[in-house]
């Protein structure tokens, strides 16, 4: 199989739910469209920022249908199909192919932690299950533990199916170690917002964002900034992006991006349980915030 190549910020879609924790179908189109229309390169749905490790296997299949029928191939869709089992993460693999993404990504198990030799063995059976190219998602935070990069070079030898990488390590000189041994053969995405310039100037293709669900613009003038070399503007862009995301930290997690997102005029509605809505302080303190950085 031929390494799947992409470039550019990829979003990190948010899914957009109803009060009663449903799927809100038309919102999710109306977020694709305006994603695609500021410039990012590609969907990572599904993951931290979508709470896919939260969500029912029957939500994620819904919501990764939806995805993939309101994108229309206009760019490429890596979906997140991670869960701490390995039963589970091959059945919406499965899922995955049968719908026609253009790859898959899978966290690490979590809670119950794979040594080395078993992680190789969990992503050998993922990439055995299915003909789509596969990312190893490496999120320390949310596993427990770090996929290093002799830990990926196994993993990749073990299984063919592996493109690249996701690092969420928030460790630049990790992200470029990986460009070092693993960038010419295989697709090297970064993650972790407060570093997208810091990332793609050690060699990154791509960087995998949560924030640009709510303004797509900078991160994707970040990208678009390094690779003119005009490095001070991207470092500028960096700081404010450092700023806005200081300013959204102050709520519950995530529900800032959808509540955001609803103050630019796309209401993906809510999150879902143990997560909750943003009470009338948080909002206004969110409002002023987006009117002080001239986002809404």
């Amino acid at each position: 199989m031929s390494k799947f190549k992409v470039e550019g910020i990829i979003t990190a879609l948010v899914t957009p739910l109803t009060d009663e924790e449903q799927i809100k179908e038309d919102a999710f189109g109306e977020l694709i469209d305006f994603q695609i229309e500021n410039g990012v390169r590609g969907f990572f749905p599904l993951g931290t920022a979508g709470e896919g490790m939260k969500l029912s296997l029957e939500k994620r299949k819904k919501a990764a249908e939806i995805v993939v029928d309101r994108t229309n191939g206009r760019v490429p869709i890596i979906l997140h199909v991670g869960t701490q089992d390995t039963e589970m993460t091959v059945e919406l693999a499965k899922h995955a192919e049968d719908i026609g993404v253009d790859a898959i990504g899978a966290v690490g198990p979590f809670f119950y932690k794979p040594d080395t030799e078993g992680l190789i063995q969990h992503y050998k059976r993922i990439g055995e299950a299915v003909d789509l190219p596969l990312f190893v998602y490496n999120n320390v935070s949310g596993q427990g533990y770090n996929i290093t990069v002799e830990t990926f070079g196994k993993i990749a030898e073990a299984s063919p199916n592996v493109s690249g990488v996701k690092d969420t390590s928030y460790r630049v000189d990790q992200i470029q170690e990986y460009v070092h041994r693993f960038g010419g053969d295989y697709t090297i995405i970064s993650a972790g917002d407060p570093l997208i310039f810091a990332n793609f100037v050690v060699g990154a293709d791509a960087h995998i964002s949560a924030i640009s669900n709510l303004v797509p613009e900078i991160p994707v003038q970040i990208y678009e900034a390094v690779k003119k070399r005009d490095y001070e503007k991207a470092r500028e862009l960096q700081f404010k992006l450092n700023d806005l995301r200081s300013a959204l930290k102050r709520g519950p997690y995530l529900t800032p991006y959808k509540e955001g997102l609803k103050l630019r005029g796309i209401d993906v509605g809510t999150v879902s349980s143990p997560l909750r809505p943003m009470n009338d302080e948080e909002k206004k303190s969110l409002k002023e915030s987006l009117k002080r950085f001239g986002i809404i």
